[in-house]
């Protein structure tokens, strides 16, 4: 299975499968809920497992410092900000709650793809 395969399987764990309704009613509500810590933490923990089964090769201790950095600072930038709904605006894209959580998980998966490229340049 590739490096995005498996992060992406992680994606899958830590924002569906892993995340209950608590989290997700009560993580945009504020910048530092309790809720969005818990979820941003398990998210990332979700995918940083992902990416030592996906890792063919051992990495550095200051990637793998950065990939948490980088998992648990995006996901809580893309769930908490709002900036989902600035980006739907700036673009003029509808509102359309189905359309919200697909422009979130786009973002996840840019996340995600930029994490797999890097390590794999490694």
């Amino acid at each position: 299975m590739s490096l995005f395969a498996w992060l992406f399987l992680g994606h899958m764990v830590g924002d569906w499968l892993l995340q209950n309704d608590w989290m997700a009613a009560s993580k945009t509500q504020q910048l530092g809920t309790a809720a969005g810590m818990t979820h941003h933490t398990i998210y990332t923990f979700s995918v940083m497992i992902a990416l030592w089964l996906g890792s063919e090769q051992p990495y550095p201790w200051w990637m793998w410092l950065a990939c948490v950095w980088l998992v648990f600072g995006t996901h809580w930038l893309i769930d908490s900000t709002g900036i989902v709904s600035l980006w739907m605006r700036f673009m003029g894209q509808t509102h359309k709650p189905i359309v919200q959580v697909m422009v979130d998980q786009i973002f996840h998966l840019l996340v995600l793809a930029l994490i797999g490229s890097v390590c794999s340049l490694v």
